[in-house]
């Protein structure tokens, strides 16, 4: 009795151990079957878009430019160097012609000095500033700020096999969406 046990035990773990094989070759042959049924697309309803918003804020530098009144003033010195010349020339001929004898050299220069004097004196009397009014122009650049409201993309809820669903989604996708269906086996432990 105790062979045929044995011989019982024997055959019945070679028969499970052919078995194995056999059965993931099965699994195998049904997972390369449905392979081509894996992943599929479908259209589901959808229920409601609604936009995202963002605020876009930009600078934008613009230069503004003015004409600003100048007023502009010359002063003419009567020709001072011109004067003083003449005056100093005349003064040293007169003091050299002054008298007889020794000093002529210093009369001279006493001369052309009181005559450099007076020609000082006359162009003062003819000196006078003169104003003008310009124009000059002046530019500053300052930066109009402007924000603008965009689109950032569409909150989309849609129904699928009497469930809801949302997703967000950087277009809108009109009245039906498109869904990639991905199927595999559940193994339940």
């Amino acid at each position: 009795m105790k062979n045929t046990t044995k011989n019982i035990m024997v055959t019945s773990l070679m028969a499970m151990f052919a078995v194995i094989p056999l059965a993931q070759a099965n699994h195998d042959d049904y997972a390369r079957n449905t392979s081509d049924f894996d992943n599929f697309v479908v259209n589901a309803k959808v229920v409601s878009v609604t936009p995202i918003f963002k605020y876009v804020t930009t600078n934008t530098p613009i230069e503004h430019c003015y004409r600003n009144r100048v007023i502009n003033t010359d002063y003419h010195d009567g020709n001072r160097s011109g004067r003083m010349l003449l005056g100093g020339l005349i003064g040293g001929v007169i003091g050299n012609n002054i008298g007889h004898g020794g000093g002529r050299k210093a009369r001279a220069v006493v001369g052309a000095l009181i005559g450099s004097q007076i020609g000082s004196r006359i162009a003062d009397k003819h000196a006078y500033t003169e104003q003008h009014v310009g124009y000059q122009q002046r530019c500053n650049t300052q930066n109009v700020s402007e924000t603008r409201k965009q689109v950032d993309g569409y909150n989309v809820s849609y129904k699928f096999r009497g469930r809801m669903f949302t997703t967000i989604m950087p277009y809108n996708p009109g009245r039906r969406i498109k869904l990639s269906v991905n199927i595999s086996p559940v193994i339940d432990d």
